[in-house]
């Protein structure tokens, strides 16, 4: 294994872990006190700001790290034929998930403050929730792989 493939497997794995943990720590924990009128806005507002850069960020960053795994490591026959091809391919679909709930998520989240943290976190709990559970699936296919 050579030391572009070492980086690129710790780069995906970090990106990887703090975007699954950070999804999960917004469903679990910052949109209930929000909706629990716990946080204000401001507070959601920069958190959710952060949320959404990272998001963007490990999306297109776990785009690249795993299409360079896959790339070296797969051909089209093993990724259809073959049981990590498939949990490869899965976590290619869970992927484009988490990213599109993560961003929608978020922009329900900042788009709904004005007319209050509370009704905003409301909004948003069902994207977040299912956003987590997303991210902890995605963890649990790398798991597997």
């Amino acid at each position: 294994m050579t030391l572009i493939d070492v980086t690129m497997r710790i780069v995906h794995t970090l990106f990887a872990g703090v975007w699954a943990g950070w999804t999960v720590f917004m469903a679990a924990l910052v949109v209930p006190a929000a909706r629990d009128g716990k946080l204000g806005a401001d507070g959601i507002r920069w958190m959710t700001q952060q949320f959404t850069r990272f998001s963007s960020l490990s999306s297109v960053v776990l785009l690249l790290t795993g299409g360079f795994m896959a790339g070296n490591l797969y051909s089209t026959e093993t990724l259809t034929g073959s049981s990590s091809g498939h949990l490869v391919l899965t976590m290619v679909v869970l992927w484009l998930a988490l990213s599109g709930l993560s961003h929608m998520a978020g922009s329900r989240l900042k788009k709904n403050l004005d007319a209050g943290a509370k009704q905003a976190a409301a909004g948003a709990t069902t994207l977040f929730y299912v956003a987590g559970v997303v991210a902890l699936g995605l963890l649990v296919v790398a798991g597997w792989l």
